[in-house]
């Protein structure tokens, strides 16, 4: 049903873009997403290594994307971050009319994956006595609804109920038999997925800031969602909570790794 796997579209991806000359024409959109996936966070880690030289303990590729290294990434220059925007922005786009459904349902199963990862980084810090409820700022509490009835939850309650339910519904036979071909009855969901997963954002941001620094610093993870949800319009400007100061590309030193 699904066909190519995940593992299978990235392969494809990697093997296209060592050639440059390569067409892309016969390409799925999965595995399109996947080259837009690779370019964009290859594009990442170019800029950041770009920045600077890192300290060497052998490190290697210490410039690689995977926060969960520890690797401290300084900022780059500021015409290396406008162009990086650019590429961001315009690999976000569809690049093949009439799949707009298809390509949105790609980028929220990547963005479900790398969201997954954050909650682990989250998961010794972020406890139901640290974190009893579903907040951003004050104003802003989150009911679960994985419940029969929206309740409350505790934050790491919510985040994981959020990924496991985004996981479980992107997998349904019945709302998404296809990866291809999206059905009109299916395109409401996009938007509430969205806006859930960009809580686990927002949450991270006003209260774990730490993390969410570090993240941010190495994977651009908050500001590629959000040119990806603002690109389609899925999420109301007035529910983008987290200032832009907070994930714009600007010179900084970097953080710390969180502890």
């Amino acid at each position: 049903r699904r066909g190519m796997t995940a593992e299978d579209a990235t392969g494809v991806a990697e093997r296209l873009l060592e050639h440059e000359h390569a067409s892309r024409q016969d390409l799925s959109v999965h595995e399109l997403a996947e080259v837009s996936r690779i370019e964009i966070l290859r594009s990442i880690k170019a800029m950041n290594a770009g920045a600077s030289q890192l300290d060497s303990e052998g490190e290697g590729e210490g410039n690689d994307i995977d926060w969960r290294r520890r690797t401290v990434v300084p900022m780059p220059k500021e015409e290396d971050q406008a162009r990086w925007a650019a590429l961001s922005a315009d690999l976000y786009r569809c690049p093949r009319p009439g799949s707009d459904a298809a390509w949105q349902y790609e980028m929220i199963r990547s963005f479900t994956i790398e969201l997954s990862a954050l909650a682990v980084a989250l998961h010794d810090v972020c406890t139901a006595e640290t974190c009893p409820q579903m907040k951003a700022t004050d104003e802003w509490m989150y009911l679960c609804a994985a419940h029969k009835q929206p309740q409350e939850c505790s934050a790491v309650d919510y985040i994981i109920h959020t990924l496991d339910g985004t996981a479980a519904l992107l997998n349904s036979n019945k709302w998404f038999p296809s990866r291809s071909q999206i059905q009109e009855s299916s395109l409401k969901y996009f938007q509430s997925i969205t806006r859930r997963l960009y809580r686990v954002l927002s949450h991270c941001f006003f209260h774990h800031r730490d993390i969410f620094n570090y993240v941010e610093q190495t994977t651009r993870l908050c500001l590629r969602f959000v040119t990806f949800a603002q690109q389609f319009d899925l999420i109301p400007p007035k529910l983008l909570i987290i200032p832009a100061s907070g994930y714009a590309i600007r010179p900084t030193n970097p953080p710390p790794p969180p502890s």
